[in-house]
């Protein structure tokens, strides 16, 4: 039997593993006794990994929790960190006689992207950078995106599926498109799929990402076009300004509408079905 004492040094015989409850009792414990000598705490990550716990969400993985021979803490801390926040006990695997030097290749691998760790999950099919990113774009609207764990972005990837590949098919990535076909465009077209004509918002993206309108009287949908690949500044302004333009464009050319100037819309125009419901 390994010694659960974190504080009691092991014979240096290599690193030994075994899977217990981590309740958060015993996780602050380790956190105000052997967390001496750690990186800075991530609040947001912490708050993620807590969302999961709570929600029954968490699932054993092989990473977990590890001690040098000595019972300091080397990996681990934000997983702890979220045990006590969420109060809730889960299963973990606690290495012991870990050597520090280990610390040397614990997270130097190349970092698993969102899409990554969605395509490996297999639950949400082919997931690409497009397609988190307009999801991520929907779900912030006017403000910042949500901070969402894998299993939270896989949750709303399933429940935005289609309104998500219909924006990233008809709004695709080409280079006469740049600054057009963006993340910005393709999360105000997710949203109108919710209540906007199929065909006719594939009428408009065809007209965006080509430029060619049918009529004098969308010029409109040119003059989008010309601002969104004049303006391409990344700050959080620029992308809100750009999500208000595209809304505002999009709801006037709908209704017939052609406009000489674009003022961004002040309030979102294509609301999500649970943003209806609340």
């Amino acid at each position: 039997m390994i010694a659960t004492n974190p504080h009691l040094r092991i014979a240096n015989t290599g690193p030994a593993c075994e899977r217990i409850l981590v309740t958060p009792e015993q996780a602050m414990e380790w956190l105000e006794k052997t967390n001496t000598n750690n990186r800075k705490v991530s609040e947001k990550h912490v708050e993620r990994l807590a969302r999961d716990m709570t929600e029954g969400k968490w699932v054993l993985t092989h990473s977990g929790i590890a001690f040098d021979p000595e019972g300091t803490l080397l990996d681990g801390q934000h997983r702890l960190w979220a045990i006590c926040m969420s109060g809730v006990s889960v299963e973990m695997f606690i290495w012991r006689n870990v050597e520090p030097q280990s610390m040397m290749a614990i997270d130097c691998g190349k970092t698993r992207s969102m899409a990554d760790i969605l395509n490996i999950a297999g639950e949400n099919g082919d997931v690409s950078k497009n397609h988190l990113a307009a999801l991520r774009g929907m779900l912030g609207g006017f403000g910042n995106p949500p901070m969402l764990s894998p299993s939270e972005t896989s949750k709303a990837l399933l429940r935005h599926h289609d309104a998500i590949a219909f924006a990233v098919a008809n709004l695709p990535t080409v280079t006469s498109a740049r600054g057009v076909n963006t993340a910005t465009t393709r999360a105000v077209v997710a949203r109108a799929y919710y209540s906007v004509d199929r065909a006719l918002l594939k009428d408009f993206c065809r007209k965006l990402t080509t430029g060619i309108v049918t009529s004098g009287d969308e010029g409109i949908v040119v003059l989008l076009r010309q601002h969104l690949q004049e303006n391409r500044g990344s700050s959080f302004s620029h992308r809100v300004q750009r999500y208000g333009k595209v809304q505002r464009v999009l709801s006037a050319w709908l209704k017939g509408e052609n406009p000489s100037r674009i003022y961004p819309a002040s309030t979102e125009q294509f609301p999500l079905p649970e943003e209806v419901q609340a």
